[in-house]
């Protein structure tokens, strides 16, 4: 049954962002020819035009995905189509626990189209090499092992950072539709507020923790090895604990009992 509701959370979320892949590879397939041909005034404009139209859609993606993450978690838990979700022959846990995998999935898929169109664009001869020249940079100042790392935790905290912001709003719907009314006013107030208060805890504890460690900056302007294990794992914990404590927050308080509209 967790399945099945996985699996239907994640149809309903992603039903429309179907649609806005297509227009983003579009899009990039077009910017690509389009940079390709030999410029002049119009094709400048032209280019131009796409590119802000690419740069939209990137932008309209995440936060489209991230709406429809919540509508679907009000729409599920707390509106009309909730009667059917609680009638279901599974516990609170399994409801919760399938929309938050199905959410985080979700985002990773948006994630993924987003790195597949920009890659259309951008990725050529040149910019591989280019990126194969920044690589080697990372490698010669810190050592192969821990340039992977360094990519691998730029991505981890990217993705911690969106899950975080989704979470944000899903707490904040939780609480918010405790009271008996204005519960989306207080649901998006309370968001705001807990992700922008959570976010600037994360930049004191850095700067808690810049006071243990030795932060400068080494040959050629890369920062010491140090500031940057220390800087990214911070974030990178300090996110996961949140994203975590939002989770079985957000999950008690759906235990607790749900005030149907």
């Amino acid at each position: 049954m967790l399945g099945k509701l996985l699996k239907y959370d994640f149809k309903w979320i992603n039903k429309i962002m179907y649609i806005y892949f297509i227009i983003l590879f579009v899009i990039s397939i077009a910017v690509r020819i389009v940079e390709g041909m030999k410029q002049d005034l119009l094709l400048l404009v032209i280019d131009k035009i796409l590119s802000a139209m690419f740069i939209s859609c990137v932008v309209s993606i995440m936060i489209t995905c991230v709406m429809r993450i919540w509508s679907r978690f009000v729409n599920g838990i707390y509106k009309d189509e909730s009667y059917l979700t609680h009638t279901l022959p599974v516990t609170k846990n399994q409801i919760f626990n399938a929309k938050m995998i199905a959410s985080i999935l979700s985002i990773i898929m948006s994630a993924l189209a987003i790195v597949f169109c920009i890659a259309i664009v951008f990725l050529n001869k040149d910019t591989l090499e280019t990126l194969k020249v920044m690589y080697q940079s990372l490698i010669d100042a810190y050592g192969n092992l821990f340039a992977l790392c360094f990519v691998i935790g730029l991505v981890l905290l990217v993705l911690l950072e969106i899950i975080y912001l989704m979470m944000a709003g899903i707490f904040g719907i939780v609480t918010g539709y405790r009271f008996n009314n204005y519960k989306a006013i207080k649901s998006i107030i309370i968001g705001i507020v807990s992700y922008g208060v959570l976010s600037i805890c994360s930049f004191i504890i850095l700067g808690i923790m810049s006071k243990f460690a030795d932060f400068k900056i080494v040959a050629d302007g890369f920062p010491s090895m140090n500031t940057i294990k220390v800087m990214g794992l911070t974030f990178i914990i300090v996110y996961l604990v949140y994203n975590l404590a939002y989770y079985f927050i957000s999950k008690k308080i759906i235990n607790k009992g749900v005030n149907v509209d």
